[in-house]
C-alpha cells in the first residue's frame, strides 16, 4: 500500500515525463470588452492584451522572417559541440550569454538570428545549416575517437 505523498509524487513524475514529451502550444484568449456584451470590442483593451501576452513581438519577429526558435537552454545543449570552447566547463554561464557566445563564434551571417528574451531567433534555412555542421563536427569527432581508441588496442 502506498502513502499518500508517494502516490503523489509517482502521479507528479509521471505528469512531468508526460510533459516533457511534448512540445505545448498555447492558446491566448483575450476578454474583448469590460461590459461582457456581445458583438462590442473595446481596441485598446484588445490592443493592450496582445501586448502584454507577447502576441504582437511575436508576430513582429515573424514578420522579419525568424520563422525558427529555440530556447536558449536547449540550443546551448544541442549546439555547444560546435565550439565547446567558447563555454567554460565547470563555470556557470547565462544560457542566454552562453547562446550568444557560441553563435558569434560560428561562420554564418550573423544578420540571420536575433536574441529574444527566452529564445534565439532564426531564418529560414539556418538551422539546417546549424544542423549540418552539428553532424560534420559529430561525425569527426567518432572518427577521431575510433582511430583513437583502435591505436590504443593495437599497441
Amino acid at each position: 500500500m502506498q502513502t499518500v505523498s508517494s502516490q503523489f509524487r509517482e502521479n507528479l513524475h509521471k505528469l512531468m515525463t508526460n510533459l516533457r514529451s511534448t512540445h505545448p502550444h498555447f492558446v491566448r484568449c483575450l476578454i474583448p470588452n469590460e461590459s461582457k456584451t456581445p458583438g462590442l470590442m473595446e481596441n485598446f483593451l484588445v490592443i493592450h492584451q496582445l501586448r502584454c501576452n507577447g502576441v504582437l513581438e511575436g508576430i513582429r519577429i515573424c514578420r522579419k522572417g525568424f520563422p525558427s526558435r529555440i530556447i536558449y537552454a536547449d540550443f546551448k545543449q544541442r549546439y555547444k559541440v560546435l565550439n565547446a570552447s567558447v563555454i567554460p566547463e565547470g563555470q556557470f554561464m547565462d544560457n542566454k550569454k552562453a547562446s550568444e557566445k557560441l553563435l558569434g563564434s560560428i561562420d554564418v551571417n550573423h544578420e540571420d538570428y536575433k536574441f529574444g528574451h527566452t529564445k534565439v531567433f532564426f531564418k529560414a534555412g539556418l538551422l539546417g545549416v546549424l544542423e549540418e555542421m552539428r553532424d560534420e563536427k559529430l561525425a569527426s569527432l567518432v572518427s577521431w575517437s575510433w582511430s583513437r581508441l583502435s591505436a590504443v588496442d593495437s599497441s
